[in-house]
């Protein structure tokens, strides 16, 4: 399978999912959630933006701020609670965030289950060559992400965890789950192409 990225958003992607990104830091993550938020009008929640409002005063691009876990809990449990506060009044949602490990992963299937919504879990994929020097060129003054060294994308690369459909499924019987695989591997959204879609 290999459908352009925007042309199976426009057609294909529900208006009212729960939308959340998947994947190594500097994959296009937000740049494809940014094309969704264009093209459906979804609301975008960012950990990237929430990181700096429930961080406030901490060291945000140190590497032990960056990869400890329980910061990061609670850069998600502000995202979620926020999440489930859109998704209650009948709005799709866009929660960008890498999503690594299952655990996260299940707690956007719970805010979709409790209001009905399918969970659309969208993992973008790119050679690591092209990660690292999309890496390479960010500043902490340009603030896109807190993975700004090879070491971060690294950490982030040892914790991931692959996507478990049936864990999900097992967990959320009547939730409706799209797992989709897009090549990122460029710079323009003009050659993003979904390559991998499952449903469950």
């Amino acid at each position: 399978m290999k459908v352009s990225f925007k042309e199976f958003v426009a057609k294909e992607m529900e208006d009212d999912a729960v939308l959340i990104a998947c994947g190594l830091p500097a994959t296009n993550k937000t740049e494809t959630m940014e094309v969704v938020a264009r093209l459906k009008g979804y609301p975008m929640l960012r950990t990237d933006l929430i990181r700096k409002e429930v961080l406030k005063g901490e060291d945000i691009f140190d590497e032990k701020v960056a990869a400890d876990m329980n910061k990061r809990k609670m850069v998600y449990d502000t995202m979620f609670s926020r999440a489930d506060d859109l998704a209650s009044q009948g709005k799709g949602i866009i929660m960008d965030a890498t999503f690594i490990n299952q655990r996260l992963r299940i707690r956007a299937a719970e805010v979709a289950a409790r209001n009905k919504k399918t969970l659309i879990i969208q993992q973008t994929h790119c050679p690591e060559e092209y990660s690292l020097n999309k890496i390479s060129k960010r500043t902490k003054d340009n603030y896109e992400s807190n993975a700004l060294t090879p070491e971060a994308y690294y950490n982030n690369k040892k914790k991931f965890e692959p996507v478990d459909l049936d864990d999900l499924k097992g967990r959320f019987p009547t939730l409706s789950i799209i797992h989709l695989v897009v090549d990122t591997a460029s710079d323009s959204e003009d050659e993003w192409y979904v390559i991998d879609k499952i449903t469950s």
